[in-house]
């Protein structure tokens, strides 16, 4: 399953924030309003494929998950 994401760049704050789509254009268009209209700095957006089974949900989860969000690394 394919889903896209893009992340705020951390100023003074401790974190960022994660956003994510079911398809890339969405992302895009969000990633796009969030840099105007909010005037905050964003990653690329990038695409995971997450798996579906749950051993491989398990190890995908211990790879990209983390305390601050998953896929916020």
């Amino acid at each position: 399953m394919r889903f896209y994401q893009f992340q705020t760049m951390a100023d003074e704050t401790p974190s960022t924030e994660c956003f994510w789509f079911t398809n890339r254009a969405e992302a895009e268009r969000e990633r796009q309003r969030v840099i105007r209209e909010e005037g905050v700095e964003c990653h690329d957006t990038r695409a995971f494929d997450i798996p579906t089974t749950k051993a491989a949900l398990l190890k995908w989860l211990n790879n990209w998950g983390n305390p601050d969000g998953m896929g916020c690394n």
